[in-house]
């Protein structure tokens, strides 16, 4: 498959509102894998916090494709795991539903690995065979070879961390 060009536009504070549209699209995603409840006016409505543009750390992106807003990827440096102060945290991934299986959440996913080089972490709820699926194929593409999942947990949820060591652009 020849991965679709995107591109990685930073998402500015006075841009967030945009950033609470595509993720009231990924909360209903994720309410397959976590129960969460529609409020009365018929959204999550679970906030953002402003780290996201408040701290040097954390990163956040429209993921954009021929000029067409496909999603968003929001990243910080800081293993969530180790607390590694050197690797790069993907938090939280997100491409529009009629925008899957064309590759440009792969496309995207090495967008971030060559803006930011050096170890990454992607955290996925153990219960998410999709997503684990997605990214052992990124990290299969990225690395040339199967990468190995680790298991943990925290606050009563079972997780597995996929961790991608530094590696030069290919």
């Amino acid at each position: 498959m020849i991965e679709p060009q995107v591109a990685l536009e930073p998402i500015a504070a006075d841009q967030s509102f945009v950033l609470g549209n595509l993720f009231e699209l990924y909360v209903h995603d994720f309410s397959e894998q976590v129960p969460l409840q529609l409020k009365a006016n018929g959204r999550f409505d679970l906030p953002i916090d402003a780290c996201w543009w408040n701290s040097g750390e954390h990163f956040p992106f429209f993921i954009r494709g021929e000029g067409q807003l496909l999603g968003f990827a929001l990243v910080r440096r800081g293993s969530r795991v180790t607390a590694a102060s050197d690797v790069m945290d993907v938090a939280e991934f997100f491409v529009v539903r009629g925008a899957r299986g064309r590759g440009v959440g792969r496309s995207a996913a090495r967008a971030l690995f060559t803006a930011f080089p050096g170890r990454w972490e992607v955290r996925v709820r153990q219960s998410n065979a999709a997503a684990k699926a997605f990214w052992q194929s990124v990290a299969h593409g990225w690395l040339g070879e199967t990468a190995p999942w680790a298991a943990f947990s925290r606050a009563g949820v079972d997780w597995q961390v996929l961790e991608l060591p530094v590696v030069s652009a290919t």
